[in-house]
C-alpha cells in the first residue's frame, strides 16, 4: 500500500468514526451567526410571541387615576402586519374621579385594526402596538380621544427598557414647549385580550403604555399639503413630502442622495408616487447637499439656508443633544417639506434610548455631543462650522434655558410625572419584572425601586445641563466622530 492510499484510509476512518459517534452522543453545538444566519426581528418574534403563563397578581376590578384601554382581539395573536381588527374600549372619567374596569364612564368603544410595531423593540417581551380607528366596514375613522385632534392612527408605547417610563415623554413635552411640535401622548394603563375569554381578568394586565400621535400628513399632525400622483410641474411639486433617516425596513421605499445620506419616503409612500416625483425630492436633498458641501455655502441667499427652515434644525439639534438620544440624527430622524417651502427638521422621535439610559457610543456620558459619537449625515458638523448658524443655536439655547428649558422646569416636570405614576408604576413592574435588572443596551442594572430611577434620570439631566451650557459656544469640534479608547 503505497502513502496516498494509508492517509486516504486514515481519512475516511476518521469521518466513520465521527458519524458513528455521533450517533450516540448528542452534544449541544452553538452556532455562530455565520453558520446559522438568522433575522433578528424574527427570532425575537417567535421568541417572545408565545403565549407563557404567568401570574400577574393585580387586584381586580382594577381602579387607576390613568385611563385604562381594553384591546380583545378574540384569541387572535397580533402580527406585525398586517393589522389584525379587534375591538378597543376606554374607561376614561373627564370629571377627574378614579377609572375602574366596571365603571360606566367608557370613553370610547368600538373597532380598531392593530399591529406590533418596532425594531430592536419588536425583541422586547412588553410590545409596541400601532393602530387605526374604524367604521363598521373596517375603513379608517377619525377619533378624538383624550381631547386630542381628530384622528385615526396612533401608537402604543410600552416603555420597557426605560424604567422611568417617561423618556419620550419628556422630550415630545419639551419640544411642544419650545414651540416645535411633537406628538401630542397620554399615559394609559392597558389590558389586551388575545386569549378569547368573555371577561377581562389580572392575566391580560400588560402594563403603562403612552398613547402617541402617529406622525403623518395631517392638518393637526405634520401640517403639509396633499400630494397626488398626477402632481408632476411646480409648484405642486414641490410639496408636501415626509422622509426620514432610519435603519432599512424591506416595507419602505428608500434613497441615497449624491453623498451617501440614506432617507425613506414616508409620505407619500414610494409605491404611491410617480417617478417624476421620487426624482424631484431626490434631486432636491442632493442639491442641498452639494450646496452644504460647497464654498459658498454660507452664503445666506444661495447657500444652504436657501434649502432649509435654520430655525427647526436648531431646535432638533437643541431636543435631541438635551436628551442626547442615541437614534438622533440617524435613526427615527423625520423631516418634511411643505409645498413651496423649504426642508424641516421633525418631528422629534424616540427616545426610549436616551438621557444616559444606553451602553454604546458614549451614550451614558452627559459631557460628549451626540453628533460626535454617532456616525450621522455631515450636515450637522458643517452647519456647525457657519458662525451665523452656531450664534443663532447659541442665542437660542441661552433664551430657553431662561425658562423653557431651564433646569427647575425639567426637573419639576420629571416630579410631577413621577408623582403621577405612582400609583400605576407599581403594577406595571409587578407585570414586568425588569426593575434592578440589566436589560438590552441598558449600563448597568439600574436601580432596584422606581424612585431610584427617576432620581438617576434627574442626575443626569442636571450633569446635562451643566455641560451643555459651559460648552455649547465652544463648537464644532475638531474631530467628526468620537474614537472609544
Amino acid at each position: 500500500m503505497n502513502r496516498f492510499q494509508k492517509i486516504s484510509l486514515l481519512l475516511l476512518g476518521g469521518v466513520i468514526i465521527a458519524i458513528f459517534t455521533s450517533w450516540f452522543i448528542d452534544t449541544p453545538r452553538q452556532s455562530s451567526q455565520a453558520e446559522n444566519p438568522i433575522n433578528r426581528k424574527e427570532y425575537w418574534n417567535k421568541k417572545n410571541n408565545q403565549k407563557p403563563s404567568i401570574s400577574v397578581n393585580i387586584p381586580m376590578p382594577l381602579t387607576s387615576n390613568l385611563p385604562i384601554v381594553i384591546i380583545d382581539t378574540k384569541g387572535r395573536w397580533i402580527p406585525d402586519e398586517p393589522k389584525i381588527p379587534a375591538q378597543m374600549k376606554i374607561i376614561y372619567d373627564e370629571s377627574g374621579g378614579r377609572n375602574s374596569i366596571d365603571n360606566p364612564n367608557t370613553h370610547f368603544e368600538g373597532k380598531i385594526g392593530i399591529e406590533t410595531r418596532g425594531q430592536t423593540s419588536s425583541g422586547f417581551p412588553k410590545k409596541q402596538y400601532g393602530f387605526e380607528f374604524q367604521d363598521e366596514n373596517g375603513n379608517d375613522k377619525d377619533v378624538s380621544i383624550f381631547n386630542l385632534p381628530a384622528e385615526s392612527d396612533w401608537v402604543l408605547h410600552g416603555p420597557y427598557s426605560d424604567k422611568t417610563l417617561m423618556r419620550n415623554y419628556l422630550a415630545y413635552e419639551f419640544s411642544n414647549r419650545i414651540g416645535r411640535y411633537a406628538s401630542r401622548t397620554k399615559f394609559v394603563e392597558v389590558f389586551l385580550n388575545n386569549t378569547g375569554d368573555k371577561t377581562v381578568q389580572s392575566k391580560h394586565y400588560v402594563g403603562v403604555y403612552l398613547l402617541i400621535e402617529k406622525i403623518k400628513r395631517g392638518k393637526n399632525r405634520v401640517d403639509i399639503k396633499s400630494l397626488k400622483p398626477t402632481y408632476s410641474k411646480s409648484p405642486e411639486i414641490t410639496g408636501g413630502y415626509i422622509l426620514k433617516i432610519d435603519k432599512m425596513d424591506p416595507k419602505e421605499t428608500f434613497f441615497s442622495t449624491q453623498k451617501g445620506t440614506h432617507l425613506a419616503h414616508v409620505y407619500p409612500k414610494g409605491h404611491e408616487m410617480s417617478y417624476i416625483q421620487r426624482d424631484w425630492i431626490q434631486n432636491y436633498m442632493s442639491i442641498f447637499e452639494f450646496v452644504l458641501a460647497g464654498k459658498n455655502y454660507k452664503n445666506p441667499k444661495n447657500g444652504y439656508a436657501k434649502y432649509i427652515d435654520v430655525d427647526s434644525f436648531i431646535d432638533h439639534f437643541i431636543i435631541n443633544e438635551l436628551f442626547k438620544n442615541i437614534d438622533g440624527f440617524r435613526n427615527s430622524t423625520y423631516m418634511y417639506k411643505d409645498r413651496g417651502g423649504k426642508l424641516t427638521m421633525g418631528p422629534v422621535w424616540d427616545f426610549n434610548w436616551s438621557a444616559g439610559n444606553i451602553s454604546f457610543n458614549d451614550g451614558w456620558n452627559t459631557n460628549s455631543w451626540l453628533i460626535y459619537t454617532n456616525h450621522v449625515p455631515f450636515w450637522w458638523n458643517r452647519l456647525l462650522s457657519d458662525e451665523n448658524f452656531k450664534q443663532k443655536l447659541v442665542n437660542k439655547w441661552k433664551k430657553l434655558r431662561k425658562k423653557e428649558l431651564a433646569t427647575s422646569a425639567i426637573l419639576d416636570e420629571i416630579d410631577k410625572t413621577a408623582e403621577y405614576l405612582s400609583e400605576a408604576q407599581k403594577r406595571n413592574f409587578i407585570r414586568w419584572r425588569v426593575l434592578g435588572h440589566g436589560h438590552i443596551a441598558n449600563r448597568d442594572p439600574g436601580s432596584t425601586t422606581y424612585q431610584g430611577e427617576v432620581n438617576t434620570i434627574k442626575t443626569w439631566l442636571r450633569a446635562r445641563l451643566q455641560w451643555m451650557d459651559k460648552h455649547i459656544e465652544l463648537l464644532p469640534q475638531n474631530n467628526r466622530y468620537y474614537q472609544r479608547k
